[in-house]
């Protein structure tokens, strides 16, 4: 827990305003380590009922039992539940004010922890479009997004985060956006390969240390790497959607933090609960 939280208050705007937050452990002592994994057939129940393949994905960890989850976490006061499980095998999830979770042991799992806060705290929409989500993609209609940090640039003079965009930037923002999903796919073609053949993972910890170290270099490279505008590629959407920045912590694991839209997101969040 010390190890995750930490992770929080070393990214901004957390780190900025750690002072305004209260953090309260609740330890369960479970039968044995782990959580419900249907995908390998390892049944362990708790008592939150938190449990992997979530709408069928493998990554996804969330508990559908409610009144199990508040009834645990009433035993502090709380407005936000982050659910850590024992778990090597990558996976988290978050869901706005209701809930995130992440694994404690893999390799990524800091990254996880924040990426799902992000979600529950500040209603973040995911900005990556290449993984295998749960949900129907590739709709002809895109409505503007309620979440603050994915648009559909139906008016590009007055996207969500105008006041914000550099001047020089246009919008939609040019990128190198197929050589980027070329990689990607053959990425997401070996994930699927690793997971199906059911390889230790610590093998899967050094494919995404790849996958990172490659779009790290890949995205800091773009003309407007670094700028606030509208990049086509976001919420699932490989087209019609749009994202504020090359990268960001809400589009990959690379150690880039939160792009400047999300950072005022959270940060609006934080003064809701704490101005006079």
């Amino acid at each position: 827990m010390k190890r995750l939280v930490g992770k929080l208050f070393a990214t901004e705007p957390f780190k900025s305003r750690q002072k305004d937050f209260n953090v309260r452990a609740l330890d369960l002592a479970e039968p044995s380590s782990g959580v419900h994994r249907p995908r390998t057939n390892d049944d362990r129940r708790t008592m939150t009922g938190v449990q992997y393949n979530i709408f069928d994905s493998e990554r996804y960890v969330l508990t559908l039992q409610d009144h199990a989850l508040r009834d645990v976490a009433s035993a502090a006061p709380y407005d936000y539940l982050e659910i850590l499980v024992n778990e090597k095998q990558y996976g988290g999830g978050g869901i706005f004010r209701d809930q995130a979770t992440a694994c404690v042991d893999s390799a990524f799992s800091e990254y996880v922890f924040v990426h799902e806060f992000g979600h529950h705290f500040a209603a973040l929409a995911d900005e990556y479009y290449t993984s295998p989500v749960a949900y129907q993609t590739g709709g002809t209609e895109h409505p503007e997004p309620w979440e603050p940090n994915v648009t559909a640039l139906h008016d590009p003079a007055h996207v969500k985060w105008h006041d914000l965009a550099d001047r020089e930037t246009p919008l939609p923002t040019p990128w190198d956006k197929a050589a980027f999903d070329k990689h990607s796919r053959e990425y997401q073609a070996e994930r699927v390969r690793l997971r199906a053949a059911n390889v230790p993972e610590s093998q899967m910890d050094e494919l995404f240390r790849k996958e990172r170290e490659w779009e790290t270099q890949f995205l800091a490279s773009q003309k407007y790497a670094r700028k606030v505008g509208a990049f086509e590629g976001a919420a699932y959407e490989a087209t019609g959607l749009y994202r504020p920045e090359t990268d960001c912590i809400m589009f990959t694991r690379d150690e880039v933090g939160f792009c400047r839209v999300c950072r005022r997101a959270i940060e609006r969040i934080i003064d809701d609960y704490t101005r006079p």
